[in-house]
């Protein structure tokens, strides 16, 4: 397993010490740890991307605090692991504002990180199964697989919409119920309320399913309700 982090600490010698125990837990618990640092909240606030697992943010930092990052960066994200560090454990009580997991006090001791990433490593474990980072025109973004309906290529309508080809489209939803219907979509059967025609009633929207692809999306379909 591997496990994507982000720290923004304004202490360097608190970020040093706390990536060390990071990367401690990787070796003790066969865990890959990919670490990113930060020396200030607006600097990962400035350049966030949803590819991060978890993200470990110092409360106090003097150009950003870690609750503001955590509050823009919950508009991108709103499915990373937030763990507050902090001199008073007042401060992170606020955590339950942006959905933070917990709160470490300072200074940060290997036991008390461990039981916070054996607890990243449950929610990982299970989180994983039902969201992806999808390449997105406006940039990366983090959905629930669940909740997709439908994927439509870009230069058509208004729903989430990928770059590129469908071909590449495919290849990112490959292991999810995704299904092609004609050249434009991607259907997630799961979603699918009836077939009619040459159509697919998907949630509200009624999709164009195309002559050549209506009888391998009806097999799909059948067989994912089967299954």
């Amino acid at each position: 397993m591997e496990i994507r982090i982000a720290v923004a600490e304004d202490d360097a010698a608190y970020r040093r010490e706390l990536i060390a125990h990071l990367r401690r837990f990787g070796q003790t618990h066969g865990v890959a740890m990919q670490i990113r640092e930060y020396s200030d909240g607006d600097l990962l606030a400035a350049e966030y991307a949803p590819v991060f697992d978890a993200l470990f943010l110092d409360i106090e930092m003097p150009r950003m605090s870690g609750m503001d990052a955590a509050r823009r960066i919950r508009e991108k994200d709103e499915n990373v692991t937030i763990i507050f560090i902090t001199n008073m454990a007042q401060y992170a009580i606020r955590g339950y504002e942006v959905g933070a997991l917990d709160y470490l006090l300072k200074p940060v001791g290997y036991s008390a990180l461990e039981m916070r990433l054996q607890k990243i490593v449950k929610r990982l474990e299970a989180q994983r199964e039902c969201t992806l980072a999808l390449s997105l025109p406006a940039g990366l973004r983090r959905v629930s697989v669940s909740q997709l309906r439908y994927v439509e290529l870009v230069g058509h309508g208004e729903v989430l919409r990928l770059r590129g080809s469908m071909r590449e489209a495919e290849e990112q939803l490959r292991g999810q119920p995704f299904f092609k219907c004609n050249s434009c979509y991607l259907v997630n059967l799961d979603h699918v309320r009836a077939v009619s025609d040459n159509s697919a009633l998907v949630g509200g929207d009624r999709l164009q399913i195309s002559r050549a692809r209506k009888k391998a999306f009806i097999e799909a379909l059948a067989g994912r309700l089967a299954g």
